[in-house]
């Protein structure tokens, strides 16, 4: 009888501790920023501003961006990557007009968070940037774009959208 007891035991608990080591399993970080990938409209409130093409690119280990703009003759598109000598994220963004932003960060808290330095060509003079991407619990995401031209003591928002599945 002890014995039985013991084997339902092992039975029901070694399932259970094996699931919970498999959710709390970190994410590999060269996959954090996959949750952008797809095909998206991109709102502001309820207007449809543009589209994004998020796609991989050299085997996964690039995220290329393609946006096109809704409504003005704007496009961009950005170059997305992990170096896991630094552990860092590394953005170059670059729109028809050859602004571009140099963005560096990481994934914290369920965010992707990358800022610029003074180096990026966006903006007013001495601007730094900070764009953040989350994923909702709906599958969408949420991108905030700020800027600041005081070392980061007050950010003003440039943009902030919503990413929805394309249909």
């Amino acid at each position: 009888m002890k014995s039985f007891l013991i084997l339902i035991i092992f039975v029901i608990c070694i399932p259970s501790s094996i699931i919970a080591q498999k959710e709390n399993k970190p994410v590999d970080p060269t996959r954090q920023f996959d949750f952008w990938i797809g095909d998206w409209d991109v709102y502001t409130e309820e207007n449809l501003v543009g589209k994004n093409k998020i796609v991989f690119l050299q085997n996964k280990n690039v995220i290329q961006e393609n946006w096109v703009s809704e409504k003005e003759n704007f496009t961009g598109t950005s170059y997305s990557f992990y170096n896991p000598k630094t552990a860092k994220w590394h953005q170059i963004w670059i729109d028809k007009n050859g602004n571009n932003l140099l963005l560096t960060g990481e994934f914290s808290d369920g965010k992707m968070v990358l800022t610029s330095g003074l180096d990026s060509n966006m903006g007013e003079p001495n601007s730094k940037h900070r764009i953040t991407w989350t994923q909702l619990t709906n599958g969408n995401v949420k991108q905030v774009w700020e800027s600041t031209t005081d070392s980061g003591k007050s950010w003003n928002i440039q943009f902030q959208g919503i990413y929805k599945k394309s249909n």
